[in-house]
């Protein structure tokens, strides 16, 4: 999880998809959830300045917009959990 501000780091790399939804409450404020669910890898964030989700399948990437405080980040992949699905979930502050 990205605990610094303007780093971001991945929470989790793995070899299947991250199976279910997760939520944590970063030191730097909000809600981040993030996982693998109903076919689609997620990563959302909301905390009460700009701020940025991005979610990475294999080799391809989603990264919301800048998205102004209070409101939801979004960053969504469609996908299939296979054996070798490598995914990973960050936040980040504007």
């Amino acid at each position: 999880m990205a605990e610094l501000l303007g780093e971001a780091a991945p929470a989790f790399t793995t070899y299947w998809a991250s199976v279910g939804r997760k939520v944590r409450y970063p030191a730097g404020g909000g809600t981040w959830e993030y996982g693998f669910w109903d076919a689609k890898a997620r990563s959302y964030f909301t905390v009460n300045r700009c701020h940025t989700s991005t979610v990475i399948v294999n080799d391809r990437t989603q990264r919301s917009i800048d998205t102004r405080g209070g409101q939801k980040s979004v960053a969504e992949l469609w996908a299939t959990n296979l054996p070798g699905t490598k995914d990973s979930y960050y936040y980040d502050f504007c």
